[in-house]
């Protein structure tokens, strides 16, 4: 099903409540940090009092959006006090798991809906709207949003098109339709410099980005095809480089241009109990159901889990399965 429930809805329910607070899944990605921002400045527009909190932190390559500093990160040990909540909307996230301890603070809002456009949503309480043809909450939000262009601003359409260009690899993932290039040409006659965001996003990576790039490349394994690409992270990978969580982003894109590839598997641990599976596929394997064995979840083309587990004494089983089942499907 490419949709689920009625958008017109969404906007009903954000236009009838006055205190609002956004959120996004555990490590926030481009797509979640931007359009909660877009979506903040609209709102905030038609007078709502509206707060934004994470369970992370936001990655210093989105610090530079219009108005970031006022994300509260429940990680940094920030908090949210208001004595009600009208309404609570998950951005991107597809289960009441994946926005961390901000369900603890949330939970009792007199509403919990969500916006998303990945399969496998649970629409866990009061409403939800899936789109799973759309490249981004960015994209969504165009048809969201009546008549967006009275909003649009510099700022606004600065957040939106982040948001669309990241979750389309800048516009090189196969989810880069003709609407999502027509809505980044209309974004772009706000003055924005696209050269300028892209270097802002992706020309500042630290040192350590490229140290744990360099492990991550010694590390890589491949199957007797060479289709199926796997690497195991452990916690001392991460030690040894300096490296951190948000240093990872961009290694997928690199083992990517291997030439025959079909399935990457990135398996690399989290803290003391958790690891993270990150699953990217060329063509025509579907990373979501793969990451839906383990509980998880995402796109076809780009999926993932968390689970329990070390990498070093679990991480070559779970790659083994996730390959069965692969193949058992026809698709390797």
């Amino acid at each position: 099903m490419p949709t689920l429930g009625d958008k017109s809805e969404i906007w009903k329910f954000l236009l009838d409540s006055s205190s609002i607070v956004l959120t996004t899944h555990v490590r926030p990605d481009g797509d979640g940090i931007a359009s909660e921002l877009a979506l903040y400045m609209i709102l905030h527009s038609h007078g709502k009092e509206v707060y934004i909190v994470n369970q992370d932190k936001t990655p210093e390559m989105y610090s530079w959006l219009p108005e970031a500093g006022r994300i509260i990160s429940l990680s940094q040990n920030q908090s949210l006090d208001i004595d009600s909540i009208d309404l609570t909307l998950l951005i991107d996230c597809s289960s009441q798991n994946r926005i961390g301890n901000v369900y603890d603070l949330v939970k009792n809002s007199n509403h919990i809906i969500s916006l998303d456009h990945h399969e496998g949503n649970d629409c866990f309480r009061d409403y939800c709207y899936i789109d799973t043809t759309a490249s981004s909450i960015g994209e969504l939000l165009f048809s969201i949003v009546p008549d967006i262009g009275r909003y649009l601003n510099k700022e606004i359409a600065a957040c939106l098109y982040v948001s669309i260009m990241t979750d389309t690899g800048s516009f090189a993932y196969s989810n880069t339709t003709g609407n999502v290039l027509l809505i980044a040409s209309r974004l772009i006659e706000y003055g924005l410099n696209p050269d300028q965001i892209y270097k802002m996003i992706y020309n500042r990576k630290r040192i350590t980005h490229f140290r744990l790039l360099g492990r991550t490349l010694q590390l890589m394994e491949t199957d007797e095809s060479g289709k199926v690409v796997w690497v195991l992270l452990p916690l001392s990978v991460y030690s040894d480089t300096g490296a951190v969580e948000e240093d990872t982003e961009g290694i997928l894109e690199v083992i990517r241009g291997l030439k025959g590839l079909e399935l990457i598997i990135l398996l690399r641990q989290l803290d003391s109990e958790w690891m993270k599976c990150s699953l990217r596929s060329i063509n025509s394997i579907d990373c979501s159901h793969l990451a839906r064995i383990f509980n998880g979840g995402g796109h076809f083309k780009a999926a993932g889990f968390v689970i329990k587990g070390n990498v070093e004494v679990s991480g070559r089983s779970i790659v083994a399965n996730i390959m069965e089942e692969a193949k058992g499907r026809g698709w390797l």
